[in-house]
């Protein structure tokens, strides 16, 4: 049996490409470079002109077996960079606030509303459960809602290694992540005039593969963000299970990060007016759980996991 020559690293800037991890692409081929360096060449390759797909990766008892090439092939042409373009100067050389050679991320409308203290930002972070992935993938626009988790000065986030817009993704290319809780409707005097009471953050950066066990702990602790106590109750996953999902982080760093947020009633009418105003406040509650039918049959009671996060939800 033959297969692809997982070849080390990137024929453009030489970088190391491991065959148990995502980030190269291919041509029909295999000439092999990394997914930044693909962006610098439009996804086509330039020995071939054929396009540039994502490699599948080589684990376990299959990369024993057939093990990956040790052979370097680099260009000799000019290369604009190692891996995607400015992503060296990330923890080298890049000053704070000035994550992947990126200028600071100020609001400009409604700065009154910007908030610059980093537990607000936390807070937001630790309350909600979704955020929003946005970058751009072939020139296109790529925008997928995800669950996550905050740990520490990163946001974990996770998926399908067969993904192959998140494989892109995973290997370098900037990223925006945002979230947004809206507390309450402002009705004003006027539709003009109303609003709304929210908090929302938007972060910026670079997204980075886990491995080993660092993807492992840190699927775990997206499991216990979303429901505390519940990886104690069920089976550890199995290494075909982690080898089949995506960890990736994203820094939280000074400088990269808006938080706005608006509190408050209706402004005050400045015309004559009989019409109602004020607040309808909104909050996310958890209903009563609901059992599987198998759970149901078996008489399997609600776990202490999901008994503990339906009381801190609330009602």
């Amino acid at each position: 049996m033959s297969g692809l020559q997982m070849r080390p690293g990137c024929e453009c800037c030489d970088v190391d490409l491991p065959a148990g991890e995502v980030g190269a692409v291919v041509c029909s081929f295999e000439c092999t470079f990394c997914s930044g360096c693909a962006e610098h060449l439009e996804r086509a390759c330039p020995n071939c002109g054929g396009a540039l797909m994502p490699r599948p990766t080589r684990v376990g008892d299959a990369l024993a077996r057939h093990p990956a090439s040790t052979q370097r092939v680099v260009s000799a042409g000019e290369c604009p960079g190692p891996g995607y373009a400015g992503r060296a100067s990330v923890g080298a050389g890049a000053g704070a606030g000035d994550a992947a050679g990126a200028s600071p991320q100020r609001l400009r409308r409604l700065a009154d509303r910007a908030r610059s203290e980093r537990t607000e930002l936390d807070a937001l972070l630790d309350e909600v459960l979704t955020g929003t992935l946005s970058t751009v993938v072939d020139g296109r626009p790529w925008v997928v809602p995800m669950l996550f988790a905050r740990d520490g000065d990163r946001v974990l986030l996770h998926g399908s290694t067969g993904a192959g817009a998140l494989r892109h993704v995973a290997a370098g290319a900037p990223a925006v992540f945002s979230v947004m809780v809206v507390d309450g409707l402002v009705v004003a005097h006027t539709t003009f005039d109303s609003s709304a009471n929210y908090r929302s953050a938007v972060i910026h950066g670079v997204l980075t593969p886990l491995t080993g066990e660092d993807r492992e702990t840190s699927l775990d602790r997206i499991s216990e963000r979303l429901v505390p106590g519940r990886t104690s109750e069920v089976r550890p996953m199995l290494p075909k299970e982690v080898a089949a999902t995506l960890a990736m982080e994203l820094p939280i760093t000074d400088g990269q990060w808006v938080l706005k947020a608006r509190s408050g009633g209706a402004s005050a009418p400045d015309e004559e007016t009989d019409a109602w105003s004020g607040v309808v406040p909104l909050r996310v509650v958890a209903g009563d759980p609901e059992p599987a039918p198998w759970s149901v049959e078996a008489a399997t009671p609600v776990p202490a996991s999901v008994t503990a996060f339906v009381e801190r939800v609330g009602r």
